[in-house]
C-alpha cells in the first residue's frame, strides 16, 4: 500500500471516529466576520482573516480554542484568502508567504493540543470527566432558560417511546414527552435526565479534534465578491484553476497535522472539476470535501444544477477516493434543504442504481422517532474501559469506516451564513424575517438538516455565525439525542439497553 493511500485511509478513520460518537460532526463557524465581532478592522483587506496570520496569531490561536470549547469537532486554518499569488500582491515574498501557510497549520494545531491537554487534565481530575461535563451543561441550559424563557426540555417516566410534545413556541412545546403528559419539573424526570446524560457523556466528545486545511475559491483571492457568482470560470481554464489551488498546498502538503482539506465557497462546475482534478494528480493523502457556495434553492452560484451537475462529479471523485463529503457554505439558510435534500435523493438514485439500496449514512436517524417497546434489564453502572461499552463505540467506528471507504457513500455537509443581508449604505447586516442569527434559531434549523430529509453528517456556520452559535448547535445535538437514552433509561433500562437502542 502507498504512503498516501495509508495516510488517507488512517485520516478516514478519524473521521470515522468522530462520526461513531454521535453520528454528525460539529463544524467551526466564521473567521472573518468573528474577527469583526471582536473589534478587528479587516476593511478592504484582501488577505481578510488570513492578515491575523501576520499581524495578531494569538488572536487566531484563541479563536480556534473558543471554538473548540464551544464544542467544534473540526477547526479549519485561517487561510481561507490566503494564497501564494494573494501574499505577492499584499508585499509578501514567497518563502514568507509559505511559512505564512504553515504558521497557520500551527496555530491550529497548537490550539488543539491545548484544548485536549486541557481535557484530559480535567479528567485526571474528575475521575468522571463525561458526568462533569454534561453536569455544567446541564446547568448551561437551566441558566439561559431562566434568562430567556424559552422552554425547558426534560422527560418523564412512563414508557420508553419519544415523541415531540406540541410544535409551537408556547411553553412545553419543545419538552420531551415519553409516553404520557410531561413534567419536566419533577423529581423523577431530572433524575431520568441526569441518568441520559451520564450514558451519552460516555458516548459523545471522546475523539481527537481534527484540523481543516482552508483553500477559498480562486474568487475569494480576487477578494471582490467573486465567489458569489464565478464569473473568472469563463475565462479560465481548469488546469489554470488547478495550478493556483496547488500553489497554495504545495508549502503544507507533508503536514500531518492537516486532517483534511476543505475547498470552500466554489461557485462553479468548473472549480470543482479542477480541484478534483488537482486531487487526482497530486495525491495529497488526506481527505477532502469541496463546498460550494449556491445562489437560489437549485444552482451554485454561477448558474450549475448544484444536484444534478456537481453531485454527480463528487460521486464520481469519492469512487477514486478523492473526497469524502460534499455541501454548501456561505449560502442563505433559506436555501440549505431544498439543495442538500435534493443532493441526497441523487446520492439514493445513484447508489440504488448501481448496487441495490443505498447503505446507511453516516448521520443519524431522527432520534425523537419511535422506537419499538423495550424489555429493559435491571439498571447497570456505567461499564469500564473495554467494557461492552467500549466495544460498541468500537463497532460503531469500524461501521463508519467502512461505509466512507464504499464509493458510493458520499457525505452531506453544510456551513451556511446566518441569512442576513449587508446593507451597503450604512455599512452594516440587516435582519431579515427567516435569518438563523439567533444562536437557538441556527441551532434548530441545523437539527432538522441533520435529521431530517437532507441527514447531514458535517454541519456548522459560516459568515454571522460564531462560538456562541456552535455551541448552542452542540448542545442542541445533545438532547436530541438524549431523548432517546433518557426515555430507556428513565424506564429502567441500564446501558446495555441504551447501546442497543441508539441509532449506528
Amino acid at each position: 500500500m502507498s504512503e498516501t493511500k495509508y495516510s488517507a485511509i488512517s485520516q478516514i478513520s478519524a473521521l470515522s471516529a468522530l462520526l461513531a460518537e454521535s453520528g454528525v460532526v460539529v463544524l467551526d463557524g466564521a473567521q472573518g466576520t468573528e474577527l469583526e465581532r471582536r473589534g478587528v478592522q479587516l476593511g478592504a483587506n484582501k488577505l481578510w482573516s488570513a492578515q491575523l496570520l501576520i499581524d495578531n496569531p494569538d488572536l487566531v490561536r484563541a479563536i480556534h480554542l473558543d471554538y473548540l470549547r464551544a464544542g467544534a469537532d473540526i477547526i479549519t486554518t485561517f487561510t481561507y484568502q490566503a494564497s501564494i499569488q494573494g501574499f505577492a500582491e499584499a508585499g509578501v515574498d514567497a518563502t514568507t508567504a509559505a511559512a505564512l501557510l504553515n504558521r497557520a497549520v500551527d496555530l491550529a494545531d497548537s490550539a488543539r493540543e491545548a484544548f485536549v491537554q486541557a481535557q484530559q487534565l480535567q479528567s485526571s481530575k474528575d475521575g468522571a470527566p463525561e458526568l462533569k461535563a454534561f453536569e455544567t451543561l446541564r446547568q448551561q441550559e437551566q441558566e439561559d432558560h431562566q434568562a430567556s424563557g424559552s422552554p425547558l426540555w426534560g422527560l418523564s417516566l412512563n414508557a420508553a417511546t419519544a415523541t415531540r410534545g406540541g410544535t409551537g413556541s408556547s411553553p412545553g412545546a419543545n419538552v420531551i414527552q415519553i409516553g404520557g403528559s410531561s413534567s419536566s419539573s419533577s423529581a423523577a424526570a431530572a433524575s431520568a435526565a441526569a441518568a441520559a446524560d451520564v450514558a451519552l457523556g460516555a458516548l459523545q466528545r471522546q475523539g481527537r479534534p481534527l484540523v481543516a486545511f482552508s483553500s477559498g475559491s480562486y474568487g475569494a483571492y480576487l477578494a471582490d465578491g467573486s465567489e458569489f457568482h464565478g464569473s473568472y470560470a469563463d475565462s479560465m481554464s481548469v488546469q489554470q484553476l488547478s495550478d493556483f489551488h496547488r500553489a497554495r498546498l504545495e508549502p503544507v502538503r507533508n503536514r500531518t497535522e492537516i486532517d483534511l482539506l476543505a475547498f470552500e465557497t466554489v461557485p462553479c462546475l468548473r472549480e470543482a472539476e479542477a480541484i478534483v482534478d488537482l486531487l487526482r494528480r497530486e495525491q495529497y493523502g488526506k481527505s477532502a470535501w469541496i463546498s460550494f457556495s449556491c445562489r437560489d434553492a437549485f444552482h451554485t452560484c454561477h448558474g450549475e444544477h448544484f444536484a444534478e451537475q456537481c453531485v454527480p462529479l463528487l460521486v464520481a471523485a469519492a469512487a477514486e477516493g478523492l473526497v469524502v463529503a460534499v455541501g454548501v457554505n456561505c449560502t442563505a439558510p433559506r436555501h440549505v434543504s431544498s439543495l442538500l435534500t435534493a443532493a441526497r435523493e441523487q446520492l439514493v438514485a445513484r447508489s440504488t442504481a448501481t448496487s441495490g439500496p443505498l447503505p446507511p449514512t453516516a448521520a443519524a436517524p431522527h432520534p425523537l422517532q419511535a422506537q419499538p417497546q423495550i424489555q429493559p434489564p435491571a439498571t447497570q453502572p456505567l461499564p469500564p474501559s473495554g467494557s461492552p461499552l467500549e466495544h460498541f463505540r468500537q463497532q460503531q467506528q469500524q461501521q463508519q469506516q467502512q461505509q466512507l471507504l464504499q464509493p458510493s457513500n458520499l457525505l452531506l455537509l453544510c456551513y451556511p451564513n446566518s441569512g442576513e443581508e449587508w446593507d451597503g449604505k450604512h455599512r452594516c447586516w440587516r435582519h431579515v424575517p427567516d435569518d438563523i442569527a439567533d444562536p437557538e434559531r441556527f441551532a434548530e434549523a441545523a437539527a432538522e438538516w441533520v435529521y431530517g430529509a437532507p441527514r447531514l453528517a458535517l454541519i456548522g456556520g459560516c459568515c454571522r455565525t460564531g462560538p456562541e452559535h456552535i455551541r448552542a448547535l452542540r448542545r442542541r445535538l445533545h438532547r436530541e439525542r438524549t431523548a432517546v437514552v433518557g426515555a430507556v433509561m428513565a424506564a429502567g433500562g441500564g446501558v446495555t439497553a441504551v447501546v442497543s437502542t441508539l441509532p449506528a
